[in-house]
């Protein structure tokens, strides 16, 4: 797996904020898999681009008092899946597996970058390992389906 940060633009700040608070949006598909995609190596066929979002705002110094301008970060993560086989149960399993661990490493990652001590989040309820997961997982079925339906 590859990581590295990403600062979007500010364009992109909606639709992370909606992300970041748990709302499902259109195109997420091609969020799972395409800004930070650009960033990192580009996946391979067998692999899926996993992208941690954060929102946040610097909380030290008298520019949290004024209101400091909000940042979208985010890291991209690589999760092989060309060795597994996503037509069985423990091939799919494991691929899940694989995400999800990816998810949490991208996060704990973002969170030594950004720590809380100094970042405060926006929203405040923002919860990276969830949000992550969640939009990887939603290219991940497609994946699955993809393969079992060319089992057939």
């Amino acid at each position: 797996m590859h990581a590295k940060p990403l600062r979007l633009k500010p364009g992109l700040f909606a639709m992370l904020a909606a992300m970041a608070g748990g709302l499902t949006i259109p195109g997420s598909l091609a969020f799972a898999q395409g800004p930070a995609a650009a960033a990192t190596d580009q996946p391979t066929a067998g692999s899926l681009t996993v992208v941690a979002p954060r929102v946040l705002r610097n909380k030290a110094g008298p520019a949290w008092a004024q209101g400091a301008p909000i940042e979208v970060v985010s890291l991209a993560k690589t999760v092989s899946f060309a060795d597994l086989d996503l037509t069985t149960s423990v091939g799919v399993d494991e691929f899940k597996k694989r995400i999800m661990y990816a998810a949490l490493d991208a996060c704990d990652q973002l969170e030594a970058q950004y720590p809380s001590n100094r970042y405060v989040l926006v929203p405040a309820t923002q919860n990276c390992p969830d949000t992550t997961a969640t939009q990887a997982l939603i290219v991940a079925k497609e994946i699955i389906a993809a393969a079992r339906a060319g089992t057939k």
